[in-house]
């Protein structure tokens, strides 16, 4: 399991970087954004924590740029604390954020909650005769034969949504199992995942 630190602050990057060392990740740390894509290139990704305020390009363009064409969890780590901050950089495509200075063992916990996560989900669900499968396994989804591949927490949004299936599901309950019942969420939040796995879906059907 293979993590991306991007932090120009050498202390905090060290902190990080031995942190998920210690956990037995496999850690490539970098504090600019031109080495950070080189690295994330090179070597097979599942989840990156990044500062939003570097040098020469920013934090947010990193997450765009990578949101492209990866599915793995990206948490963005900053000292911005407004909740415009927050909101821009979630739609951007960060599936978490975490105000600095962050509780290390908050961070350690999210990220192993993903992996475990991941590594729970091992089998398909197939909805309306085979139309609509669910892999919980690899981020995917296949409807009408056509694979639709979902971020991180979009995946998680709609795997509680389909083990609860035919029954209501509060925000509540989807802050609580896919959010850890993180206090900085809020029902905008949620409601922008919903609307983003109904786009997708959308296209299909």
């Amino acid at each position: 399991m293979a993590i991306l630190i991007l932090e120009d602050n050498p202390d905090i990057n060290q902190i990080l970087t031995s942190l998920f060392k210690k956990e037995g990740y496999t850690v490539y740390s970098y504090d600019n954004v031109f080495d950070a894509l080189e690295g994330f290139n090179a070597h097979n990704i599942q989840c990156i924590l990044t500062d939003l305020m570097l040098p020469i390009m920013s934090g947010e363009s990193f997450i765009k740029k990578i949101r492209e064409d990866f599915y793995g969890l990206i948490i963005a780590i900053t000292a911005k604390s407004g909740e415009e901050d927050k909101l821009n950089v979630l739609s951007i495509g960060a599936d978490d954020y975490i105000v600095k200075p962050f509780n290390k063992k908050e961070v350690l916990i999210k990220v192993n909650n993903y992996f475990l996560k991941l590594n729970r989900r091992n089998q398909i669900s197939s909805l309306n005769n085979g139309e609509f499968k669910y892999n919980h396994k690899n981020n995917s989804l296949i409807i009408n034969n056509h694979p639709i591949t979902l971020t991180s927490i979009e995946f998680l949004t709609l795997g509680v949504l389909i083990k609860s299936i035919n029954n209501i599901v509060s925000r509540n309950q989807i802050i609580e199992q896919v959010y850890q019942n993180d206090l900085d969420v809020f029902d905008r939040v949620i409601d922008g995942q919903i609307k983003k796995i109904r786009k997708k879906i959308k296209q299909h059907t």
